[in-house]
Parts: structure tokens; C-alpha cells; sequence
């Protein structure tokens, strides 16, 4: 159970950076703005 929790995370903070890299090049869709800042806030993160 420990390996599919560790691939969970490693696969949300994956999902975290690539929408913070859309949202630094404004190519991100309001859809995915809604995602980063649930997994922001998921995560903990500003």
C-alpha cells in the first residue's frame, strides 16, 4: 500500500509543477486554474 500512496503524491506534485509552468507561460485553461489551486491548497502550498 505504501508504493501506490508514494506514486499518488509523486504523480499530484507532477501535476502541480506542470500547471505552475502553464500558468507562468498564460497558457493555462480555467479548468486547470480550478486545479492548481485545489492541489495548492491540497499540498499545502501558496
Amino acid at each position: 500500500m505504501n508504493k501506490g500512496i508514494s506514486e499518488s503524491l509523486n504523480f499530484l506534485l507532477k501535476e502541480y509543477k506542470r500547471l505552475l509552468k502553464k500558468k507562468e507561460m498564460n497558457t493555462i485553461s480555467k479548468a486547470e486554474i480550478e486545479t492548481l489551486k485545489k492541489l495548492s491548497s491540497f499540498l499545502g502550498k501558496k
